[in-house]
């Protein structure tokens, strides 16, 4: 829920928030806003989470896309999926990220009545990030707010973090990914029309125009999982450039090729879940090899697929 009139409060309640730019929503993120709107229902007040987009990264580091695990709308589902009452998703630009921590927690306190805030231990906010739990906390003696400091979610002695998990996306490795995101990464797009190619080989694919700021995994192929109308079938995904066909460098695109599957599905929404990579994307010396290789990831995703769960949806 975004807030359509800056001068009047979403809510005379009391109201618990968290703040954080959450891309990923990863289970560091998802144990913090757990906490939170948990502590809200048991006192009865509103739980609230503030973010943003673009990420304050992005716009200060000049990130180049892609770049995000989730989008905005992929967010705000997740956040409801935590029991999240109010999401207020914030526009960052120069002007926000040049204010004093005490002018945009007034400013934030002008908009929701806010009396405990949950944060990571290491957060900041405000120019320079001078805005961290110390600041924050003296701020809220003046303006009426209190601190939750929430330790950071840790595996193998490191913290979960959205950096590593953008990397292990793009190395492919989904073991990891999954457990840090406490499902598996998804991508959604529309199916469009390719050139036919997977067709007239024998292996049709729906072909996926992705949101240009999400990251891909790398180039490869992958066994997957295929959302088609809330029904979940299996899948086998190719994301790369296609070196059998394509003589020159493109954009890497996505393919996917469900199994036992024959319904039209062009322009349709799906989401792509990914399981496992089965290998890297290389180039065929002819399209009768390109065929067996097709025919042996079929073989191993079917068997990979049949040895764990269909998503669905985090495990709170």
């Amino acid at each position: 829920m975004k807030q359509t009139d800056p001068n009047k409060p979403i809510t005379n309640q009391v109201v618990y928030a968290t703040i954080g730019a959450f891309d990923g929503v990863h289970i560091g993120h998802q144990q913090l806003i757990y906490s939170m709107v948990k502590q809200a229902k048991i006192d009865s007040a509103k739980s609230s989470v503030i973010t943003f987009h673009p990420h304050p990264a992005v716009l200060l580091r000049s990130i180049s896309m892609p770049f995000y695990i989730t989008s905005p709308t992929e967010k705000a589902q997740l956040f409801k999926e935590l029991g999240v009452d109010f999401i207020l998703d914030l526009t960052f630009n120069d002007e926000m990220a040049g204010l004093a921590p005490e002018h945009f927690m007034g400013l934030l306190l002008g908009q929701l009545p806010i009396e405990r805030i949950w944060l990571g231990k290491d957060f900041a906010l405000g120019k320079h990030r001078a805005g961290n739990l110390s600041v924050l906390n003296e701020i809220g003696k003046i303006k009426g707010y209190s601190i939750v400091e929430c330790q950071h979610l840790e595996e193998e002695g490191e913290k979960i973090s959205s950096s590593k998990i953008r990397n292990w996306i793009q190395s492919g490795d989904f073991l990891q990914t999954s457990k840090a995101l406490n499902r598996y990464y998804s991508i959604e797009g529309i199916v469009s029309h390719g050139d036919s190619r997977g067709r007239t080989i024998g292996f049709p694919t729906a072909n996926l125009e992705v949101w240009e700021g999400k990251i891909l995994p790398g180039s490869g192929v992958y066994a997957t999982w295929m959302e088609v109308d809330n029904v979940v079938y299996p899948s086998v995904s190719n994301v790369g450039v296609r070196p059998t066909f394509e003589n020159q460098k493109t954009n890497p695109r996505v393919e996917t090729f469900i199994l036992n599957f024959d319904q039209d599905i062009y322009q349709n929404q799906v989401k792509l879940h990914f399981v496992e990579k089965i290998r890297s994307e290389f180039k065929f010396s002819s399209v009768d090899l390109l065929i067996d290789q097709i025919q042996s990831d079929v073989r191993q995703t079917e068997e990979i697929l049949k040895n764990v769960t269909k998503p669905t949806g985090l495990s709170t």
